[in-house]
């Protein structure tokens, strides 16, 4: 995956977060971007994602949790998921927005 697609994933993905949840803070933390739901709460990092050499990966914090009856999730940790994009498309198929806006409500 180029730099240019990941880019595209990152920037729409951030827009996504930020449409989802106006409070939030993006920090760039442990590699990638950590989501505070209600920036300068650490105890509200709900979410976050990271940029890997094929994907993007969009990962929940307590993934488990969250409703996924189509089965889009991956990871068996035993509290974290999370949704590779290998695309901007991805951003809509795997229901990014649907899944921020449930750890929205956390």
């Amino acid at each position: 995956m180029d730099k240019s697609v990941k880019a595209q994933i990152t920037q729409e993905l951030s827009e996504i977060i930020l449409d989802v949840m106006p409070d939030a803070a993006l920090l760039d933390k442990y590699g990638g971007i950590i989501v505070e739901r209600i920036a300068g709460e650490p105890k509200t990092h709900c979410c976050g994602y990271f940029i890997y050499a094929q994907h993007v990966s969009l990962e929940f914090s307590s993934g488990v949790l969250l409703p996924d009856p189509d089965n889009i999730l991956e990871g068996r940790g035993k509290l974290r998921r999370h949704i590779k994009l290998m695309n901007s498309q991805d951003l809509q198929t795997k229901q990014c927005r649907h899944f921020l806006e449930q750890v929205a409500k956390f």
